[in-house]
């Protein structure tokens, strides 16, 4: 029925027409909308347009209105870079009183574009758009970094004038000088040290301000002056802290404003010893204003000798058992690691022993210097080889030629062997005049050298006024046993019966620590690569080596020493784990420990002092840290050291200087 309904009132023609017609009424309806959002598109566009317009008319009217302002600053900013270049030449030529002047008015210069720079950034606009606000701040950094390095300069300028006042004449060389000019000189730098310091003080604040510099921006076209800006002023940097840390000890150990006496100890680290190596030879020199009076040296075995039958002192156990030696003399006398303990006793048995050989008169010292070859090695790279007995030594040969002459060669020159190590003090004389004939220019250069052999530890300093000794210890140029509340580690070896085998000896030191529900655990590698023979200079490589770690450390398992023996002491504020080691040529060794670490160790952070023994250079250092707690942040932040995940620090270098670490939880 309902079939039959349909087929009756159902058109189907009609009904498709009237589909048709929807369907155009549907698209006519889509097509007005879409002309409508069209229109508003064009609309947009269009307020957008006149909105961009009217931002540029308005800008080309500020800048029109500012004109002066931004070409002021312009000239100024211009005027002073062009000003301080000239400083720069004249300090350079030595004509300080004219560099001084143009770097004041460099400093002004860029005064007055910072005053401009202020005015120009306090308008309407720029404080409505952050985006100029940003590029404006950098550029005013980058103008005070400027000012700051103008005012640096005109210090330079200051200092340089001083040292030149002190002069009656252009003379160019120190040797040239008169004593009262020494004295002149010497007292330029005693009295330099708040000069220094503020000198130093502007070079940081200018590398801080550049540091804020965005140079992506408006800053874009000097990007890469910018950056050689950055480096020149860390490297001004560098030197400076170098020249103010030598000043502020110089004077005392050049014999100003008093005269100085010292004992000097030349150590060989090819055959090390905890201090640098083996004591070989001994000197006194005598200062008076930077000159050194008298400078004598003494083959060490012509005081330990003649008094060996009258001197009764039971050496420490180690050098006993593997040295098979039964008295104690003053070429062992070095045997702490810390520097001041040594010294003591250094002078303590050359005094006890310059009595038992007739000597009447007590020497009295201002000080103990201590010296490895590396220092003559890296002066004689500036001032070139000197020539002893028709023999040339340089950079490249000083140690070993030198090593075999006092050792085999002096008997082919018909030397006696009680003679043999008179040529160190010719090479003494020889470098003493090289080294102040230096022209002027290269004294920084100098005191770079001794700034960082003093950091190397191959000069350690002892002295016997306590204040200066702080002074000393405060440059970090003691060599002390660091006092440290936290992790620590110093690995020492001492040459027992090897000749001079370290020369061919390769270290290197895995330090790893590991955290868990019980405390810290360490666990240290030390590895040896034998890479020498049987010959008159090296053999089978024999060490006692102490390893260092805070006070209250438990050792929990060894593996590498002979007879896997290990003496297990607290000295020096510190726990020490010894043994002895014995590596044939050619071969690999290596020494393992575990040990756990105390559990007064802070909680919030790790620090961790790794000490590098004095003439000891290790190629190879790898520290590993793994904690309970996330790591938040570290130091040092190089490209050394690596997160390897949330709770783990990586780091890989060497040990020619002492390294820190700190991880904050």
């Amino acid at each position: 029925m309902f079939k039959k309904f349909f087929r009756k009132k159902i058109n189907l023609a009609q009904l498709e027409k009237l589909k048709e017609q929807a369907q155009d009424v549907f698209n006519n309806i889509l097509l007005i909308k879409k002309k409508k959002r069209k229109n508003k598109v064009y609309k947009l566009i269009k307020y957008i347009s006149w909105a961009i317009l009217a931002f540029f008319v308005f800008f080309i009217i500020f800048l029109a209105t500012n004109f002066f302002v931004i070409k002021q600053i312009y000239q100024e900013t211009m005027s002073g870079k062009d000003t301080l270049e000239q400083a720069v030449v004249f300090i350079q030529m030595q004509n300080f009183d004219q560099a001084k002047a143009l770097a004041q008015n460099s400093s002004n210069n860029f005064l007055k574009a910072i005053a401009s720079t202020e005015q120009f950034k306090d308008s309407f606009f720029i404080k409505s758009l952050p985006y100029f606000k940003k590029q404006i701040d950098s550029a005013e950094y980058l103008l005070t970094a400027t000012e700051l390095l103008s005012r640096a300069v005109s210090q330079s300028a200051s200092f340089g004038q001083n040292i030149k006042n002190s002069l009656s004449e252009k003379k160019l060389t120190f040797s040239k000088f008169s004593l009262e000019e020494k004295q002149s000189i010497l007292q330029c730098f005693y009295q330099a040290g708040p000069e220094l310091n503020g000198l130093k003080a502007n070079i940081t604040l200018a590398l801080i301000n550049l540091e804020q510099v965005n140079s992506n921006g408006l800053l874009l076209p000097f990007k890469n002056q910018i950056n050689k800006l950055k480096t020149q002023l860390i490297q001004a940097n560098l030197l400076l802290e170098n020249i103010a840390s030598v000043s502020e000890i110089l004077p005392a150990i050049a014999g100003y404003p008093e005269k100085a006496k010292f004992l000097i100890i030349l150590q060989n680290n090819d055959e090390l010893r905890p201090t640098g190596g083996f004591i070989g030879t001994y000197g006194i020199m005598k200062v008076d204003s930077g000159d050194i009076a008298e400078f004598i040296t003494h083959d060490i075995y012509h005081l330990d000798m003649p008094i060996k039958d009258k001197l009764k002192i039971a050496p420490p156990e180690p050098l006993k058992k593997y040295l098979g030696i039964n008295n104690w003399y003053l070429r062992d006398a070095n045997w702490s690691p810390d520097w001041p303990t040594s010294a003591k006793k250094i002078e303590w048995f050359y005094q006890i022993e310059n009595k038992l050989n007739n000597q009447v008169e007590q020497e009295k010292f201002s000080g103990i210097i201590a010296i490895t070859p590396q220092l003559i090695i890296d002066l004689l790279s500036i001032i070139g080889p000197i020539k002893i007995d028709n023999v040339v030594y340089d950079k490249n040969n000083f140690q070993e030629l030198l090593q075999y002459k006092v050792e085999r060669g002096y008997v082919n020159l018909g030397v006696s062997s009680w003679q043999r190590k008179e040529v160190i003090g010719e090479i003494a004389k020889e470098l003493k005049i090289k080294l102040f004939d230096l022209p002027a220019k290269q004294w920084p250069e100098v005191l770079t050298i001794l700034n960082n052999n003093l950091n190397a530890k191959n000069i350690l300093i002892y002295l016997s006024d306590p204040i200066r000794q702080n002074l000393v210890k405060q440059r970090g140029w003691a060599g002390e046993i660091k006092n440290t509340k936290d992790d620590y580690l110093m690995v020492v070896d001492a040459n027992v019966a090897a000749f001079k085998t370290d020369a061919v000896i390769n270290r290197s030191l895995e330090y790893k620590v590991d955290q868990n529900s019980n405390g810290l655990f360490a666990k240290l590698k030390i590895n040896y690569a034998h890479q020498g023979s049987f010959d008159w200079r090296t053999t089978r490589y024999r060490t006692w080596t102490r390893i260092y770690a805070p006070l209250g450390s438990q050792l929990i398992k060894t593996e590498g020493f002979v007879d896997n023996e290990v003496i297990i002491t607290n000295e020096l504020d510190k726990t020490s784990f010894g043994g002895f080691i014995s590596i044939e040529p050619g071969k690999l060794g290596n020494v393992y420990l575990e040990y756990k670490l105390p559990d007064n160790l802070n909680k919030n952070n790790y620090n961790l002092y790794i000490q590098k023994q004095p003439g000891n250079d290790i190629s190879q250092l790898t520290v590993d840290l793994t904690f309970l707690n996330r790591v938040k942040s570290y130091n040092p932040t190089t490209l050394y050291m690596q997160k390897i995940n949330a709770n783990q620090i990586n780091w890989k270098g060497d040990l020619m200087v002492d390294k820190s670490f700190e991880v904050n939880f």
